[in-house]
């Protein structure tokens, strides 16, 4: 009893008089299981949810259960097997506040586009969203959340965000458990609450952690979810003895400085953490609990109910932060550049679909769009694999886990395509015979249209404007010859790892040049067997090329400009490459090092530089100059750079093709690329959304490496830059950013990095992703800069559709059927 006693007045000295307790699965599609598992499990933890709530809703609001769904993607496949009566019940828990739904469909990473985040508040039925009427965005384990999110649900209006960062590997804006105002480029703010973590609340009760594992299988069948009377025991002797490490916990957080009379912690399950069900147990433990009389006071409840109070209560002292919310953990990404680059065609070809030269979208199309969007924002979705997806990287688990996500970008890829040849074919199918270039980007469009050769049917050598009658010359160049047998070992190009069809026949490529292709157009052009010659303006000045020894472009510049191009050092390729036997655990070191952090890094991080295989071989044609070298380094089979250079516009083409050899030791793959642009920062842009790095972001937010939307903008005194990454959308600044925590701009600023792979992580992401890879930037400079510098990358990173038709009509049946969307 004196103990109690004491206890009690040591509770009455603290600050916090009430704890809000939140209780939801943290939604991780895959990581613990295969995700076809995850979102059956999603379902039936909802059945669980709703008939703890139907049990306990004519109880006492103190021995109610309630439940939040973190995200809306298990309410939409709950929602969509559910019986009509089912569905009433699960409305009434919603009206009765025992259920509540989040804003948005999943945790996610910050490469999602507009088009997408549109597309995350927008995930649920009409039907549920308005009686859900989502307050609360929640974003937990993840460690940013990009101001195109917060535009999205601002717009939708909720204007809270709840938020369960997870350290590991990453870090906070500040210390927690905080409350803040994020105020938007527009004015509108956010209420913020920084949780101390999605699962955390367990430590303010327990002593250890119940589970085992730590994170098995659900078919395990040696492990399983904790019972009643394994956790959070409802016994008084218990309770109180979780009082006790609470109030240790209270006083801690009082002495770091909550001075906060409400605070609010968030719980899982102690099964994995993450995807577990709920846990009604809690119920009983919080009924004790406050029968006792013990104080703080708990609070089972939502988490819109305790944002309400929180922001009441914290709302009107907390401070307000602006800039963009970066990601530590966007690195992760970059493990699967090749997936990566299939989701980027993906979202650029909707695009392409949804332009207005093919006409009005049909509803059949547009359902389609739909669909793919919503994959595509299940492949940004957080999680990439299994939990053993780097220790174990060619276990079944992990590759299934990875083939799912996979299908997230390859699929939609493949119909986004299909469904924008669709809609070419509907419109230019009634426009006579010819062959057809589109623009369906917002920018203008002057570079080579491709085709493959054998489309061409006859002998054509140009083709002619109709309107102009001026012809362009067809250029054929080598390519693969599907089906066709090499002559000689020159059909095989070194890039043919499998010298089956030879890659390098003549005449499998025919490309023609078009010139200021106006946005969202067509041009129709008349294929003709007369040779034609192009001749470049008679007064054109091309540029100025200096190479280095081995014929490589180190600087370019054109008539007009006062600096070259870019700088020494475009396009190189650097791998990072980390010492030590445990070099994953080296890295964890390094990370958290503190004050020896730049010594480990000096010690045990490596650069080592690919050279030149050989003497860059320099074609011409009246158009670019092309120049193509091979270049060697221990991390690769074989790769091969290229860069073109427009000869009338100062602009750059650079492709890096490689053969990553298999490793799973973690390294990092940069393309350098050194603008002569001083210590301007760039404008870049994330989810639409533009932003200044390093000097426009929240404290504490990544600064090594930032998610873009695949360019970046330099306005300075001597020029614009634009600079473009068709595939690789994680950029970084300066010499060495490994690791470097940055806090400020870093020397060298001028030097952008782009990050072709990473396998750094030591878990959810790929381990060993090796083989062929290509990754394509444009570089452009114009005297006076663009507003719009998005139109102009979508232009430049897109290609223009072609169509061949031929003089006799389509079948109308084929036309229905198979080329209607």
């Amino acid at each position: 009893p004196l103990m109690a006693v004491g206890l009690q007045a040591q509770t009455e000295e603290l600050p916090i008089k009430e704890i809000d307790l939140v209780h939801f699965s943290h939604t991780d599609v895959g990581f613990t299981d295969h995700p076809a598992v995850c979102r059956e499990m999603f379902r039936r933890y909802l059945e669980v949810a709703l008939d703890q709530a139907q049990e306990s809703a004519k109880r006492p609001s103190g021995q109610r259960f309630y439940w939040t769904a973190e995200s809306t993607l298990a309410v939409k496949d709950w929602w969509d097997q559910a019986l009509p009566p089912r569905r009433r019940q699960f409305l009434q828990a919603l009206r009765a506040g025992q259920i509540e739904v989040t804003a948005l469909a999943c945790n996610n990473t910050p490469f999602m586009n507009a088009r997408q985040w549109q597309m995350m508040v927008r995930w649920l039925p009409e039907e549920v969203w308005e009686v859900a009427r989502p307050t609360v965005a929640v974003q937990d384990d993840v460690n940013g959340f990009p101001r195109a999110a917060a535009k999205a649900i601002l717009d939708r209006g909720v204007r809270r965000l709840f938020t369960g960062i997870n350290e590991d590997s990453g870090g906070v804006p500040f210390p927690r458990p905080a409350a803040f105002w994020w105020k938007q480029p527009d004015g509108r703010r956010l209420f913020v609450w920084l949780n101390i973590g999605y699962g955390s609340g367990f430590d303010l009760f327990e002593t250890g952690e119940w589970r085992r594992g730590p994170v098995p299988r659900a078919a395990d069948t040696v492990f399983r979810p904790p019972r009643a009377g394994e956790l959070l025991r409802s016994d008084e002797a218990s309770v109180r003895a979780a009082h006790k490490r609470c109030v240790g916990m209270l006083r801690d957080l009082a002495r770091r400085g909550y001075t906060h009379k409400l605070l609010t912690i968030s719980l899982t399950s102690q099964w994995r953490f993450d995807n577990d069900p709920p846990f009604p147990p809690m119920v009983d433990f919080v009924e004790t609990w406050n029968r006792l009389g013990l104080r703080p006071t708990l609070r089972l409840t939502t988490v819109g109910d305790t944002m309400a109070r929180l922001e009441r209560a914290l709302g009107p002292s907390a401070p307000e932060y602006s800039g963009e919310w970066t990601d530590w953990w966007a690195n992760g990404t970059a493990s699967a550049p090749r997936e990566v680059a299939a989701s980027r065609f993906a979202k650029r070809w909707i695009e392409a679909v949804e332009s207005p030269v093919w006409g009005p979208m049909p509803v059949a199309a547009r359902q389609t769009v739909d669909e793919l969007v919503r994959q595509l924002c299940l492949f940004d979705e957080h999680t990439w694999g299994s939990s053993l997806s780097v220790a174990k990287p060619y276990s079944l688990d992990t590759l299934g886990q990875f083939n799912e996500k996979s299908r997230l970008a390859f699929l939609p890829m493949a119909r986004a395509e299909w469904l924008l040849s669709q809609r070419a074919r509907t419109r230019l199918v009634g426009e006579g015979e010819g062959l057809f270039v589109a623009n369906p980007t917002p920018g203008l469009y002057s570079g080579w249209v491709s085709l493959t050769a054998t489309a061409l049917r006859e002998d054509y050598r140009s083709v002619e404007d109709p309107q102009t009658g001026t012809r362009s010359r067809i250029y054929f160049a080598p390519g693969v010859q599907p089906w066709g047998r090499a002559q000689r070992p020159e059909d095989f190009s070194r890039e043919d790892i499998s010298a089956t069809f030879p890659d390098n026949a003549p005449n499998q490529v025919a490309t023609f040049w078009v010139e200021g292709l106006a946005p969202n157009t067509v041009k129709g052009l008349r294929l003709a067997r007369e040779q034609a010659e192009d001749a470049p303006p008679a007064n054109a000045t091309g540029p100025t090329v200096d190479t280095t020894d081995l014929n490589w472009p180190k600087a370019i510049t054109w008539p007009g400009m006062t600096k070259p191009l870019f700088l020494p050092g475009f396009g190189e390729l650097v791998a990072i490459k980390v010492a030590g036997f445990a070099p994953r655990s080296t890295l964890a070191d390094i990370r958290g090092a503190g004050p020896k952090r730049e010594q480990l890094r000096r010690e045990k991080l490596e650069e080592v530089w690919a050279i030149a295989a050989a003497r860059a071989a320099a074609t011409e044609n009246p158009h670019t100059t092309r120049f193509e070298q091979a270049i060697q380094h221990p991390r690769l089979e074989w790769g091969t750079r290229v860069l073109e250079v427009w000869k009338r516009a100062p602009r750059v083409r650079f492709t890096l093709r490689l053969n990553r050899r298999t490793s799973a030791a973690p390294e990092i793959l940069y393309a350098t690329f050194p603008l002569p642009t001083g210590e301007v920062l760039p404008r870049l842009s994330n989810g639409g959304v533009t932003f200044t790095p390093f000097t426009d972001q929240l404290p504490g937010t990544c600064r090594d490496y930032f998610a873009v939307d695949g360019w970046a903008a330099y306005d300075t005194p001597d020029g614009h830059w634009l600079w473009v990454s068709r595939d690789a959308p994680l950029i970084a600044f300066g010499d060495s950013p490994t690791l470097a925590l940055l806090s400020a701009p870093p020397p060298n600023r001028h030097r952008l990095l782009a990050m072709l792979f990473n396998n750094f992580w030591y878990t959810n992401f790929v381990a060993d992703e090796h083989g062929i890879m290509e990754f394509q930037f444009d570089l452009v400079w114009r005297r006076e800069g663009t507003a719009d510098a998005a139109a102009a990358a979508a232009a430049l990173a897109a290609e223009p559709v072609v169509l061949i038709n031929p003089a006799p009509p389509e079948h109308p049946l084929l036309m229905r059927h198979l080329f209607r969307p």
